[in-house]
């Protein structure tokens, strides 16, 4: 290696041999030289005229040595700048023994340019071309249609919501998890410990905890080839959307490019039979230079990324050729893919990331930035918490809280409802449905063979399902997979909800399509074994309602639907509210007030309401807002009698108090309930609504006094 304190002029000299048979992207160079003057018109015409690369190296390296020192500085400069282009790739670290002795005896050309010592010259510092003109004009043209791609991604995302409260969306922290797959043991032992724990611990099971921070940025900077694994909905698309947005923004020292496909969408193009058509016709052809841009992709794999967005298999023989590198060898390829899906598609050398979804954290931050004050409604309620951990659940989840309007839901299960209509919609493989109902009547027979399926697996206490004969994918985009391996050749696929309250939502779909088992299932809930089996009734509730968004009508005749809703309620009542001769009255009131409120129907309000001699004895309860929003509908619907309330030893919070507060209107103000309401307020420090009740109270103070007898 030359000594640095050789000029430039003489490390130029020095290195001439190497230089003649190495360097590469001689247009590049040569762009670079004429647009800092070094060399002029004439000059580089007569470069380009020599017959081949190696003459036309010879003569510009002897034009820049023939101009002396500053020309060869700026040639030194250039290089330096443009190395990852005009040099051959740097020696990998490792090399088996014979490479090694080969490699020991070549020139190192990005180490030669490491060791000269340049200034820090202010004036040096310029926008170097970093390829041909054609292709940096390319990648630019790539860049914006990336940041259209990212744009209308998550613009689709934000016209979920009202136009008068539409929320910056996003990109979210995502857990991932790169240490590879679960043992089916393992994931066997997982299960069977999380059936072990009460209902709300047990769905806080799905929220994955953070890991050590890997970011997108860092993936975007990895050299190696990525795998996204993750279930339907966990934010796979999000994340590439993500890396590409980043590539977009990224400053263009460097000319590379990035090609994005959604592979369900590849096949609506015509026919792909070649790399060209699968870059320049499939993503975005070149303005300018077509073949001098393909020939600096294929010379430069290296600067190529291509991100293949939801692969199931092998569309096209290109894009296996270009998954095995027979296409670009050195290119990075980005593939999203189901569990199911992975083993087919990549070798085992590839960097594995898993998506797990959002944490806990990031399901506080998402809601709060999307929704505001309102995002405590959903913390507040852990079934909906915990379902947030899948970021196309918690967007479903933010839109439908989004707006007070009346076409929005009101109820938990319409949430469940829009969720499954989003989920079939964005799983269908088709750009744009102009009717989802007729889609979704299409989907019937899927959709109530998985409803079956859930309901067997409910019933049996179980998250796996059995029996699953629905093969069609977009149903089945509610499911998260596991292989299980059956010594000593089998492997079993075994087939899960994304969580469990949607496998409760499809167990109700199937008991209401056969309403003969409904009575069954209702004394099945008065049992310690089958009590589990009451959380499909609040779901019935609402899919009873003809009320939008529609599903229902979708899947089952209209007139088994109004069948059913004409005895379903009085079955509730007849079951929940039957007794002993000898025994008091025992009935759940919170349960049956959820019911109330997930029907939308004023006429079973007053009915159960009649039932309880219009009284609602809520002692020692402790109330979420879910419930208290609950009762306080069950109250208002309440319109010529007022209702007795008692709230003794009640503990609320003070979202709860709102609810509760709001109807206070339909309630029998007598005591004891305005020295209860002032006992809830000062045990939940809710002080907000200190003024709310002194106001109602006729600024008094009811508080409890407790006499001391000596």
């Amino acid at each position: 290696m030359a000594c640095t304190s050789q000029s430039a002029l003489e490390y130029v000299e020095n290195a001439r041999p190497h230089l003649v048979g190495e360097l590469k992207s001689l247009s590049v160079i040569l762009e670079n030289l004429y647009q800092q003057k070094v060399l002029i018109d004439e000059e580089v015409s007569k470069i380009k005229a020599e017959k081949d690369d190696y003459d036309r190296t010879r003569a510009l390296l002897d034009s820049v040595i023939r101009k002396g020192k500053a020309a060869c500085y700026r040639f030194l400069r250039i290089i330096d700048q443009t190395r990852r282009r005009t040099l051959e790739r740097p020696t990998p670290l490792f090399k088996n023994s014979h490479e090694a002795s080969t490699e020991a005896t070549k020139f190192d050309l990005h180490h030669w340019i490491s060791c000269f010592p340049f200034k820090e010259d202010p004036e040096m510092q310029q926008n170097y071309i970093r390829g041909p003109r054609p292709c940096c004009n390319y990648q630019k043209k790539l860049k914006s249609k990336a940041k259209k791609l990212s744009e209308n991604f998550w613009r689709t995302s934000k016209d979920l919501f009202g136009e008068d409260k539409k929320p910056d969306v996003f990109y979210s922290a995502l857990v991932f998890d790169i240490q590879g797959k679960i043992s089916p043991s393992k994931i066997k032992k997982f299960k069977n410990n999380k059936s072990k724990k009460s209902r709300p611990k047990k769905l806080r099971t799905y929220i994955p905890e953070n890991k050590a921070e890997i970011s997108p940025s860092d993936l975007l900077k990895t050299d190696k080839n990525i795998l996204l694994v993750g279930k339907p909905g966990i934010g796979k698309t999000a994340l590439s959307h993500e890396i590409l947005r980043l590539w977009s923004e990224r400053d263009n020292k460097e000319l590379d490019y990035m090609f994005f496909f959604d592979m369900r969408k590849l096949t609506n193009i015509p026919p792909i039979t070649s790399l060209e058509d699968l870059l320049f016709t499939a993503c975005s052809e070149p303005d300018e230079g077509k073949d001098e841009v393909l020939h600096d992709i294929k010379s430069n794999s290296d600067n190529v990324t291509v991100i293949l967005d939801g692969v199931t298999d092998f569309s096209t023989s290109v894009v296996e050729k270009l998954i095995d590198k027979d296409f670009l060898p050195d290119a990075k390829i980005i593939i999203t893919c189901r569990p199911e899906d992975e083993e087919y598609l990549c070798p085992e050398d590839w960097l594995r990331v898993e998506v797990k979804g959002f944490s806990e954290e990031t399901i506080k931050t998402y809601l709060s930035s999307t929704l505001g004050e309102a995002h405590r409604k959903v913390l507040s309620n852990v079934e909906l918490l915990t379902l947030c951990h899948v970021p196309m659940y918690a967007l479903m989840v933010a839109a439908s809280f989004s707006s007070e309007d009346s076409l929005q839901p009101r109820t938990v299960t319409e949430i469940y409802i829009n969720i499954v209509r989003f989920g079939l919609q964005m799983n269908s493989n088709k750009t744009r449905i102009r009717n989802l109902n007729q889609f979704i009547k299409t989907k019937r027979n899927g959709i109530l063979s998985l409803a079956e399926a859930a309901f067997n697996a409910t019933e049996r206490k179980a998250v796996n399902l059995e029996e699953l004969s629905c093969e069609d994918s977009c149903v089945l985009s509610f499911l998260k997979t596991l292989d299980v391996k059956v010594p000593p050749t089998e492997t079993k696929t075994l087939y899960a909800f994304l969580h469990y309250t949607m496998q409760e939502f499809f167990a109700a779909l199937w008991l209401l399509k056969n309403p003969d088992k409904v009575r069954d299932v209702f004394q099945q809930c008065l049992t310690e074994e089958k009590k589990h089996m009451k959380h499909l009734i609040p779901f019935m509730c609402r899919l009873l309602n003809e009320k939008s968004p529609r599903l229902m009508s979708c899947l089952i005749p209209a007139e088994e639907i109004k069948e059913t809703s004409g005895w379903f309620f009085k079955e509730i009542i007849g079951t929940f509210f039957s007794k002993d001769e000898d025994t008091e009255l025992d009935v759940d009131i919170l349960f049956l007030c959820q019911c109330l409120y997930e029907s939308q129907s004023s006429e079973n309000c007053i009915t159960f309401l009649d039932k309880l001699d219009f009284h609602l004895d809520l002692r020692g309860e402790n109330l979420d807002p879910y419930s208290c929003c609950a009762v306080a509908y069950v109250v208002t619907q309440s319109k010529e009698r007022k209702i007795s309330l008692n709230l003794q030893d009640v503990t609320m919070s003070q979202q709860g108090m709102r609810h509760l507060f709001g109807c206070i209107e339909n309630v029998q103000w007598v005591y004891p309930l305005p020295q209860q309401l002032w006992t809830v307020v000062f045990l939940s420090e809710g002080l907000t609504e200190y003024m709310t009740l002194l106001h109602r109270c006729g600024n008094q103070l009811y508080l409890p006094v407790e006499a001391l007898i000596l």
